[in-house]
């Protein structure tokens, strides 16, 4: 077996281990029945009360998702009268600015703010991808 080979299974135990707890707490989700008397918010704690004790892991890459980062279309430098503009620029849902999906810049944590403003120069209010709740999460599943 060669280095490759194992790096290739250690990868798919790994995937098999996350995908083994998202179906847990996707049955759990399903299946869960509220008590008399219980919101929707109060159920909803349940189940993430449950799946924080059980599955914390899971939780931390949901919620550390890669962010990519796309430059607005003004500055990107393509033709606006080449062909297939119109399909790789798009309005951004967040604040209406026209973006190029022709260029990547990069990718960036979803949640982590950084607050000292020394990012990526493309993004210095975030950290790059992975931050470092992901570094930690990868360097202690590939231990």
């Amino acid at each position: 077996m060669t280095i490759a080979d194992d790096l290739n299974r250690t990868g798919c135990d790994l995937l098999k281990r996350r995908v083994r707890a998202a179906e847990a707490v996707a049955w759990q989700a399903l299946n869960i029945t509220p008590n008399p008397s219980e919101t929707a918010t109060e159920v909803l704690a349940r189940i993430r009360y449950a799946a924080e004790r059980n599955y914390p892991e899971l939780l931390i890459r949901f919620e550390h998702s890669r962010q990519e980062i796309l430059p607005i279309a003004d500055d990107c430098g393509c033709d606006p009268d080449s062909d297939g503009y119109d399909d790789d620029h798009c309005e951004s849902g967040e604040g209406g600015e026209y973006l190029c999906a022709r260029r990547h810049l990069g990718w960036v944590c979803g949640t982590c703010v950084n607050k000292d403003d020394d990012g990526p120069s493309w993004r210095p209010d975030r950290y790059e991808w992975p931050c470092a709740a992901m570094a930690a999460l990868d360097a202690g599943a590939a231990a």
